[in-house]
């Protein structure tokens, strides 16, 4: 089963809704962003989660800001999107031991240390910003490469429209939606969300629910 991560998340109502659709993971963008939270908005945000994993995306912070964070906003996981600009993943999970704390750490796959991280990100950076970009990658090129199919969270690009195909020639552990079901940044537009959920059950049942 190919799990599901809505990302740039900002009002309660979405949050509702993507857990009401038993996503895997719901992302709360702490760096700078046009979907960006605050740690204290995000802490309002994350019990809505329900059963979805609250996820803290951040980018070239430090790690120890990163610990609190993911402390002071109740998340369960944290996402390293600055890849090599950004620390590494051993930084970040010594910060967070220092406070008792075990985040799941899903990282950009130019992380240093990437290997050492849960799940490793797969996204279209710019120079101007670590994702939800809404630029896609090349979902050809990845299905050729060798990859941890197990661990893998594409990202980039994905649309109701696109990503059923993005599925079968990707195989990843689960996909990643933010601009591609939104009105507005941080704001997704319902319908979208709902027919994205669909797409990704169907792209399941096609391939005979392999994950």
């Amino acid at each position: 089963m190919t799990r599901v991560k809505i990302c740039g998340l900002s009002t309660a109502k979405d949050v509702k809704l993507a857990a009401s659709y038993r996503a895997w993971a719901c992302g709360f963008v702490l760096t700078e962003s046009p979907r960006h939270v605050s740690v204290a908005q995000a802490a309002e945000l994350t019990p809505l989660c329900g059963d979805s994993l609250a996820v803290a995306v951040v980018a070239a912070e430090e790690p120890e800001w990163i610990a609190g964070a993911v402390a002071a906003g109740g998340f369960g996981a944290v996402q390293l999107s600055a890849g090599a600009d950004g620390p590494s993943v051993a930084a970040v999970r010594a910060a967070a031991l220092s406070r008792g704390l075990r985040p799941l750490v899903i990282a950009a796959a130019d992380t240093e240390d990437a290997d050492k991280a849960d799940l490793i990100l797969l996204d279209a950076r710019t120079p101007d910003a670590c994702g939800g970009t809404g630029r896609r990658l090349d979902w050809k090129a990845l299905a050729a490469a060798h990859l941890p199919r197990k661990r893998l969270v594409l990202a980039g690009g994905l649309l109701p429209s696109n990503t059923d195909g993005a599925i079968k020639l990707v195989r990843p552990f689960a996909v990643d939606v933010s601009s591609g079901i939104e009105r507005a940044p941080g704001i997704k537009e319902p319908r979208l969300m709902r027919v994205f959920f669909g797409v990704v059950a169907g792209a399941d049942i096609s391939r005979g629910g392999v994950a």
